[in-house]
C-alpha cells in the first residue's frame, strides 16, 4: 500500500513504532488540551480535562488499531 514502508526497508519497523506512539501522544495531547480549555471556559475543576484525556486515549487506539492492526502476509 502506499506510505506504508516495505518490509525490506532497515527503518521500516522503527517509523512505524515512531508513527503509533504519535498517534498515541498527540490523541490524548489533543482531546486533553480541549478538555482543559472547556474546563477553563465553564470554571469547573478538571472534569472536562478528565473526559478529554480518556476519549482521546481510546480514539488513538482505536486509529492505530485500524491503520496498523491488520495482519499482513506476503
Amino acid at each position: 500500500m502506499a506510505g506504508e514502508p516495505d518490509g525490506g526497508d532497515a527503518n521500516g519497523g522503527s517509523a512505524i513504532v515512531w508513527a503509533i506512539v504519535g498517534t498515541l501522544v498527540s490523541g490524548v495531547l489533543v482531546w486533553g488540551g480541549i478538555g482543559y480549555v472547556v474546563d477553563r471556559w465553564l470554571g469547573t475543576d478538571s472534569v472536562f480535562l478528565a473526559i478529554g484525556l480518556v476519549v482521546g486515549a481510546g480514539a488513538s487506539m482505536y486509529l492505530v488499531i485500524v491503520r496498523y492492526g491488520k495482519n499482513q502476509r506476503p
